[in-house]
C-alpha cells in the first residue's frame, strides 16, 4: 500500500511540474485527498522513501516550445508570391509564348507606272513579350493587369530593301525598336462566353511606338482550354499618329497611310 501511495505522490508531481511549465493551475491540493481514497481512506501518508525521492528528482518537466521554434501562424504571409494572393481571388495569368506567336503588319504600296500598282506589303516577328491578369468573376471578366512588347527592329517582309529602309528612314526601328501595348479594359465581352470556345470582344489600352502614346482598340477573339489561351488581334492606325510619315519615294513608290496589325498568340498559364 506504501508503494500505491508513493507511485500516486510521484504522478501528481509530474503533473504539477507540467502543470506549471504550461502557464495552467495545479491541481496538486487534490492529489494528497485521492492518493488518500485509493489507500483505503488512510487519514496520513507515511513520508516518502529516500529511494522515491531520488527518483523524483530525475523526473523532466514537460518542454515548452520557446517562441522562436513554434511557427508564426499567426503571422502574415508577406514572402508568398503575388501570385497565390490573385489565384485566390480568381485571377489568373496567361504569358506568351513567342516560339508559338507571330505579329505582322499590312501596308499598302503603289508602285508608280506599274500593270499592277497595288500590292500588299506584309512583315512579320515572333520577338513578343508579355502576359495578361485576367480576373474571374460573377460580374465577368477584368484585367488586372496586361502588357505585351514586340522588338520592330526584327520585322522582315519579303524584301531585304524594304526591311532596312524602315528600320532607318521611316519607322527608324533602330532608333525605336520596342512597341508596347498595356491594356485598361475588356469591353463587349458576351455574357453567355464560356471556356472552351472561341469568344470575341474588344480590348482598350495603350500603345507606344517611336516614345509616342495613343489609346487604341484591339479586336479580339480568344480561345481558353485549360492552362492554354489562344486567338488573334487585330488593330489599325495611321502612321502621322506616331510621327512619321508613310513611305514615298518620288516617281517610283507610294504607301497609303494606314497600317493594320494582326497577331496570332498563344499565352500559357503561370503558376
Amino acid at each position: 500500500m506504501q508503494r500505491l501511495v508513493r507511485l500516486t505522490a510521484t504522478f501528481a508531481l509530474i503533473a504539477v511540474l507540467t502543470a506549471a511549465c504550461a502557464g495552467t493551475p495545479a491541481p496538486a491540493a487534490e492529489a494528497p485527498a485521492q492518493a488518500a481514497e485509493a489507500s483505503g481512506g488512510a487519514a496520513e501518508m507515511p513520508p516518502p522513501d529516500p529511494a522515491d525521492q531520488a527518483q523524483e528528482a530525475t523526473v523532466e518537466p514537460a518542454t515548452d516550445p520557446s517562441a522562436t521554434d513554434q511557427p508564426a501562424t499567426d503571422q502574415p504571409a508577406t514572402d508568398q508570391p503575388a501570385t497565390n494572393a490573385e489565384a485566390a481571388a480568381g485571377v489568373r495569368t496567361f504569358q506568351l509564348v513567342p516560339e508559338e506567336s507571330r505579329m505582322q503588319y499590312f501596308v499598302e504600296e503603289e508602285f508608280l507606272g506599274q500593270a499592277v500598282p497595288f500590292i500588299t506589303a506584309i512583315g512579320a516577328t515572333r520577338a513578343l513579350e508579355g502576359e495578361m491578369a485576367l480576373r474571374f468573376d460573377e460580374a465577368g471578366v477584368a484585367i488586372e493587369r496586361s502588357e505585351f512588347t514586340a522588338d520592330l527592329s526584327t520585322l522582315t517582309s519579303d524584301r531585304p530593301r524594304r526591311d532596312q529602309a524602315i528600320r532607318d528612314r521611316w519607322l527608324e526601328s533602330s532608333r525605336f525598336p520596342i512597341a508596347t501595348f498595356a491594356a485598361t479594359e475588356v469591353m463587349d465581352l458576351p455574357a453567355d462566353a464560356a471556356l472552351g470556345q472561341d469568344v470575341p470582344f474588344q480590348v482598350q489600352g495603350d500603345m507606344t511606338i517611336r516614345d509616342v502614346t495613343n489609346p487604341i482598340t484591339w479586336d479580339m477573339t480568344a480561345r481558353v482550354d485549360g492552362g492554354t489561351m489562344t486567338g488573334t488581334a487585330t488593330t489599325f492606325f495611321y502612321m502621322k499618329e506616331y510621327g512619321f510619315d508613310p513611305p514615298d519615294v518620288a516617281g517610283i513608290l507610294r504607301v497609303t497611310d494606314g497600317v493594320t496589325v494582326t497577331v496570332n498568340f498563344v499565352a500559357q498559364e503561370t503558376p
